[in-house]
C-alpha cells in the first residue's frame, strides 16, 4: 500500500506536511531553508507499507535554496535550488489490545542532497523512538490516523 499526503498542484486547495507542523514550516521558508514554489507544494512527501515486513518508509523530498555546488575539489556558487530527500524506516507491529493501533519505533533516518557528497544514514538502534499510530478511518482512498502525540494524519491513496 502506498499513501500521499501531497495537495493538488493549485495553491488554492493548500499544502501539506505531516513531519512538520505549518507554523513551522512557515519560519523554515521565512529563514530560507525550506524553498516556497508558487503554485506546488515546496515539500512533498509519500510512505509506502510493507506488511509482511511490517516496515513503513517515509520518503519527504524538499528544495534547498541557492547552495554552492560541491564537488570532490570545488565549492562552486549557482543559483539554482537543490534538491534534497529525508527517508526515514520505520519497523511496526500490530497492538495486541487495540485492532486499529500499531506500535512503532524508528529505526534509521538518510538524508541525501542533489550534487552534493552529502549522504549520509543515521541508524537509530535501541535509541530509536517509539510510539503508536490509531486508524480512526479508512476507506479505498483515504486513511486519517492519530499518532500517540495528538498529530492527525490525513493521507490520500
Amino acid at each position: 500500500q502506498s499513501y500521499s499526503n501531497n495537495p493538488s498542484s493549485t495553491a488554492a486547495a493548500g499544502r501539506s506536511n505531516p513531519i512538520l507542523p505549518q507554523s513551522i514550516q512557515d519560519n523554515l521558508e521565512k529563514m530560507g531553508i525550506i524553498v516556497p514554489q508558487p503554485n506546488t507544494a515546496s515539500v512533498r512527501s509519500s510512505q509506502a507499507i510493507d506488511l509482511k515486513k511490517k516496515r513503513v518508509r517515509n520518503v519527504v523530498s524538499f528544495e534547498l535554496p541557492n547552495l554552492p555546488k560541491m564537488t570532490q575539489t570545488t565549492a562552486t556558487s549557482n543559483n539554482k535550488n537543490r534538491k534534497a530527500t529525508l527517508v526515514v524506516d520505520v519497523g511496526f507491529q500490530a497492538n495486541r489490545n487495540d485492532l486499529r493501533r500499531i506500535d512503532v519505533k524508528f529505526e534509521s533516518c538518510r538524508v541525501t542532497i542533489q550534487d552534493s557528497p552529502l549522504d549520509f544514514t543515521i541508524p537509530l538502534g535501541i535509541i530509536g523512538p517509539t510510539g503508536w499510530l490509531r486508524t480512526v478511518y479508512m476507506d479505498d482512498t483515504i486513511r486519517i490516523t492519530r499518532g500517540h502525540k495528538g498529530s492527525v494524519f490525513i493521507l490520500s491513496r
